[in-house]
C-alpha cells in the first residue's frame, strides 16, 4: 500500500474552503494530493515506505483508515456528516482525467497540497484519542514450517492422528481465512434486509454482502447473481442524487466479489464490516455481556440439568465411535463392508472403531 486514501462527500464551495483552510492551520492533516471526483474530494495521503499487505494487517489497517475517515468527514466539510462512507483499504476510486459523476465535461482532476510523505504513526497522530493499535503492523507473517511429515508424526501425534490417519480436513480459524456452511435462513434474512433497510449510501456494498452471505451459506453462484439483479429496480428506487443512480453496471460490478478469494470474502465480510457499509444495523449474537467460554459453560450446564429432570435432549453429530457401535448393535451379523457403504464412514474409520461383537459387551 503507496498510500492511505480518504473519500469525503457531498462536497459544497464552503465545505471545501473549509477542509483547505483547516489543511493550512494545521486543524487537519494536509494531504499530498487532493482530488476533485464531482461531488466530493479524494484526499491522498502518501506514505513514506509503502506497506506491504499481509492479511495480519488488514485488520489494522482498516481501523486506522476508519479513524482518519471520521476525523475528516464532519459537519464542516460535508453537507452530509452524519453518513461517512467507511471503506476498506482496497477500494478504488476513479482515476485522474477520467469522467466524474457531473459528466463527460467535468473530469476527475488532482491538485498537489504538499510535497508531505507520512508514516502511519503521523498519520494515527493526528486523529485526537485515537487508539488504534499498530503494534501488529511490525509482527512478522508466520512462515510455512519445515517439519517433515516422519518429524511431525512424533512431535504432534494428535495431529497426525486426525489430519493425517483419520483424513479429516484442515481446521482454520476465522482469522485465518477459514470459513463454515450456515443455515439459507442467513441468506434470506440478509434479503429481507436489503428490501426493508438499505439506503442509498449502502447499496453497492449491500450487493457485496448479499456474496458474502451466499457464499457462507453455500448459495450457487447463478442463484447469487440472479438475486443480486432483481434488487436492482428497488436499489434504484431509493435514489436520491440525480447524480448517483443505481445502475445494472453497479451490480455487476459489486458481483465481482464473487470471483475473488471466496473464502476471503467470506471472513473479511464480518458483521461490523457490513454495519459500517451498508449503514443496516446488525446486532450481536446475545451472550448477555459474557465471555464465549462461560456462556458456552452455562449451556452445558443446563443441559445437563434437563437431562437429570427427563428432558429429551438432542445432542451433538455423533462421533464416528458412536456410529459404527450403533451399526453394530443394529446389525449383530454385519460386516466393516457394509458398515462403510451404509454410514458413508472412510474404510479407515470404521477399522479404527470396529470391534469383535462376540468378544467384547459393546
Amino acid at each position: 500500500m503507496f498510500a492511505v486514501v480518504v473519500d469525503v462527500d457531498y462536497v459544497g464551495k464552503q465545505q471545501l474552503k473549509n477542509l483547505l483552510k483547516q489543511f493550512g492551520n494545521g486543524v487537519q492533516l494536509r494531504p499530498t494530493y487532493l482530488v476533485s471526483s464531482g461531488k466530493g474530494v479524494h484526499l491522498y495521503y502518501f506514505l513514506q515506505e509503502p506497506v506491504q499487505l499481509y492479511r495480519n494487517r488488514e485488520e489494522v489497517l482498516a481501523e486506522l483508515k476508519e479513524a482518519l475517515i471520521r476525523r475528516l468527514w464532519n459537519d464542516t466539510s460535508s453537507i452530509r456528516p452524519d453518513s461517512p462512507d467507511i471503506i476498506g483499504i482496497y477500494q478504488g476510486f476513479r482515476c485522474v482525467g477520467s469522467q466524474s459523476k457531473l459528466g463527460v465535461d467535468f473530469p476527475v482532476k488532482a491538485y498537489k497540497l504538499s510535497e508531505n510523505r507520512y508514516t502511519l504513526e503521523d498519520i494515527k497522530a493526528s486523529i485526537p484519542s485515537c487508539k488504534v493499535d499498530l503494534a501488529p503492523l511490525y509482527e512478522k507473517p508466520r512462515r510455512k514450517s519445515t517439519v517433515t511429515l516422519e518429524e511431525a508424526k512424533e512431535l504432534y501425534p494428535e495431529w497426525y492422528e486426525k489430519r493425517i490417519v483419520q483424513g479429516e480436513p484442515k481446521q482454520k480459524s476465522k482469522k485465518q481465512g477459514g470459513t463454515w456452511v450456515c443455515n439459507e435462513a442467513l441468506y434470506a434474512w440478509w434479503k429481507r434486509k436489503i428490501t426493508e433497510e438499505v439506503k442509498a449510501g449502502g447499496r453497492y456494498f449491500s450487493i457485496m454482502a448479499l456474496c458474502s452471505y451466499g457464499l457462507k451459506c453455500g448459495i450457487s453462484e447463478q442463484k447469487i447473481r440472479r438475486d443480486a439483479y432483481a434488487f436492482l429496480d428497488h436499489l434504484e428506487s431509493l435514489t436520491e442524487d440525480e447524480d448517483n443512480h443505481f445502475s445494472r453496471a453497479d451490480v455487476k460490478d459489486a458481483l465481482r466479489a464473487l470471483k475473488g478469494d471466496r473464502k476471503r470474502l467470506s471472513t473479511i465480510a464480518s458483521r461490523e464490516w457490513i454495519e459500517n457499509n451498508t449503514k443496516v444495523t446488525i446486532p450481536a449474537n446475545k451472550r448477555n455481556y459474557r465471555k464465549q467460554e462461560a456462556h458456552l459453560y452455562l449451556a452445558r450446564r443446563k443441559k445437563e440439568d434437563m437431562k437429570v429432570i427427563g428432558e429429551v435432549v438432542k445432542e451433538g453429530r455423533p462421533t464416528a465411535e458412536r456410529t459404527v457401535r450403533e451399526w453394530q448393535e443394529s446389525h449383530p451379523a454385519g460386516k466393516k463392508a457394509d458398515c462403510i457403504r451404509e454410514t458413508g464412514l472412510a474404510k479407515h474409520t470404521v477399522y479404527k472403531w470396529w470391534k469383535d461383537i462376540n468378544n467384547e459387551n459393546i
